[in-house]
């Protein structure tokens, strides 16, 4: 009987779901479900906001979860919204944990010392199965939170490593002092942690802001094969006007396509000055030209920009990474090609 008992409880428990369908926004590319939590034993609001080309595409997204979903869910959206004009962009589906217009129970759900563990086993046993079988999704899956959010994602991090691929502390509370214990204590009995870990928090937080970058100098001490890690204090911000930039950093950071700037000598990178010009344009001129070891692109009278290198003949602009800036040769004459995803590349000749 008591092994039968352990069996039934070590079954996932699936979300009731109070409608047979979901409850449409003015934004269409967002639905909500009110659920009620076998688990808490109590309603909740889960917010799906779906990725560009869902409804015509067959891809399986990878999952963006968010605690706080009643206010998180607009300003996540916004932020794949500006990133992807400046960076090639892997689209996820949004999902949004909150109470509607129930009352606001973050202080209890989101503290690790009372509700945290009960909250956590709702996300794992109902939200994310339901999820799963209710929309196109692959196996990546992201955890963000903010303030007693950071407090929560900090204990998923540490004590239930492998639940989410990548786990984002946004200004954690108790000003942080929690990372680098809840650290230690895993470390004391494991040598890696496979995920990627972002945590930021504004400046004006000093405490917090000085103890995240203390946790990152102490992750990174412990040589972890598979962790990526990543921190970034938002300047001239305290907790409220930070949210924004910081939840912005984490998607960036965990979503965005980055260039890592490949160091290549002066002497191989002159080969690339000189004029160029487009075939079927005569009126714009374009020059590359070398200064302080640097290669700078200048397109009429327009103030110049630097190609930054990520390998020997591949470049990328810093003010817009979507575009892809490679030279290539043919019949002994070089040229190169400005590429942006999902479109026709552009080709300058190089003059003289």
């Amino acid at each position: 009987m008591g092994t039968l008992i352990m069996v039934l409880l070590l079954q996932p428990c699936y979300c009731q779901v109070k409608s047979t369908s979901p409850n449409p926004f003015t934004d269409k590319d967002m639905v909500s479900w009110d659920y009620s939590s076998k688990v808490i034993g109590e309603d909740y609001t889960i917010y799906v906001h779906f990725p560009p080309g869902y409804d015509t595409t067959k891809t399986k997204y990878p999952v963006l979860y968010m605690t706080d979903g009643d206010w998180n869910m607009t300003v996540a959206m916004n932020c794949f919204n500006m990133l992807r004009q400046d960076y090639e962009t892997t689209e996820a589906l949004i999902i949004g944990i909150g109470y509607g217009s129930r009352p606001n129970k973050r202080n209890r759900d989101l503290d690790p010392k009372t509700g945290g563990p009960n909250f956590l086993s709702f996300i794992e046993q109902e939200v994310i199965p339901f999820v799963q079988s209710k929309y196109r999704v692959n196996d990546n899956k992201a955890l963000y939170g903010y303030s007693f959010g950071g407090m929560f994602t900090t204990m998923v991090l540490f004590q239930h490593p492998g639940l989410f691929n990548m786990v984002f502390i946004g200004a954690p509370g108790n000003n942080g002092r929690e990372l680098i214990p809840s650290a230690q204590k895993y470390f004391a009995s494991n040598k890696d942690l496979n995920c990627k870990v972002f945590a930021g928090v504004g400046s004006y937080e000093h405490e917090t802001a000085q103890n995240i970058e203390l946790f990152k100098s102490f992750m990174e001490k412990q040589n972890c094969k598979s962790l990526e890690i990543a921190t970034a204090i938002t300047p001239n911000a305290g907790h409220g006007a930070a949210l924004a930039q910081v939840m912005q950093n984490a998607i960036a950071f965990a979503y965005c396509k980055k260039h890592k700037v490949t160091p290549i000598p002066a002497k191989e990178l002159e080969q690339y000055t000189g004029d160029y010009a487009m075939t079927d344009n005569a009126r714009d001129k374009f020059k590359l030209y070398l200064e302080g070891n640097k290669l700078y692109f200048k397109q009429n009278d327009e103030l110049p920009i630097e190609f930054a290198p990520y390998a020997k003949d591949s470049f990328f602009m810093q003010e817009n990474e979507r575009a892809d800036i490679t030279f290539k040769t043919a019949g002994g004459k070089m040229y190169m090609l400005f590429s942006f995803p999902n479109e026709k590349p552009t080709r300058l000749d190089k003059t003289k």
